[in-house]
């Protein structure tokens, strides 16, 4: 049985909450596609939330099956490749988002009435992508840690094999 250490566990949490929100994303993003003004940026955004979903999924995945020893499969290990770099170079579309959130309700939260109801109505689609951007970043850097932990693991399960069955040891 496997037993996952404590930062393994947040990070499968962190994991979760990420899929949950990109999934948001990507629907409110479908739902926009039907409404006509912007049908090639609605495209463009539900490519990359469908990206973000698949290597959240792929995460998941990992986490659940090859840690801690159990080696990747070719399969596995290029479509991690492909949707790390992806992923990767998405950060700058994700940190674009948050400027241009940021961009719009800075000049008119001096103008917000209402206490702290009305920051948090105006300032949550804000909040909604900075936290995917954040998570997004904790993300990438737990799996790049997921990988390198199952190749180290593996190998020295490996090597370990070899050692044990010297002849001549005693």
């Amino acid at each position: 049985m496997k037993v996952l250490s404590i930062s393994w566990k947040l990070f499968r949490i962190v994991c979760i909450v990420q899929l949950l929100l990109v999934a948001t994303q990507l629907m409110i993003y479908a739902g926009r596609l039907f409404m006509g003004r912007t049908i090639i940026f609605s495209l463009i955004e539900i490519l990359v939330h469908t990206l973000l979903f698949l290597f959240l999924y792929q995460g998941l995945s990992i986490l659940n099956y090859n840690y801690p020893d159990t080696p990747l499969s070719v399969k596995q290990k290029r479509q991690f490749n492909i949707l790390f770099l992806l992923n990767f170079l998405l950060i700058a579309f994700l940190f674009g988002h948050v400027v241009n959130q940021w961009r719009l309700i800075a000049p008119i939260i001096g103008f917000v009435s209402g206490g702290f109801r009305g920051y948090l109505a105006l300032c949550s689609v804000f909040l909604f992508t900075t936290i995917i951007f954040i998570f997004h970043l904790i993300f990438l850097a737990g799996m790049y840690r997921l990988r390198r932990e199952i190749y180290r693991q593996t190998t020295e399960t490996w090597y370990s094999q070899f050692d044990e069955n010297k002849p001549g040891q005693v």
